[in-house]
């Protein structure tokens, strides 16, 4: 079973995931040239913490199988 803290860090990369498309979304169709930089800024700290709580999620997890041994 997984531990609360593993359920927690998904949700928030699903929820970070979402922000980061949503304000990529918004600084690609905004007009002019250059666009709204601040979409774009908070397109790249949601994808931070998307990283991060992904790696989170990662490095808790590996090695935690049972080992099973030849003669079982």
């Amino acid at each position: 079973m997984k531990s609360l803290l593993d359920i927690v860090l998904g949700i928030v990369a699903l929820i970070a995931l979402v922000v980061a498309v949503w304000q990529f979304y918004l600084f690609v169709s905004s007009p002019g040239a250059e666009g709204n930089k601040t979409h774009l800024w908070y397109a790249i700290g949601a994808a931070v913490v998307l990283c991060a709580s992904a790696l989170g999620v990662f490095l808790r997890n590996v090695n935690k199988e049972e080992e099973i041994h030849i003669t079982q």
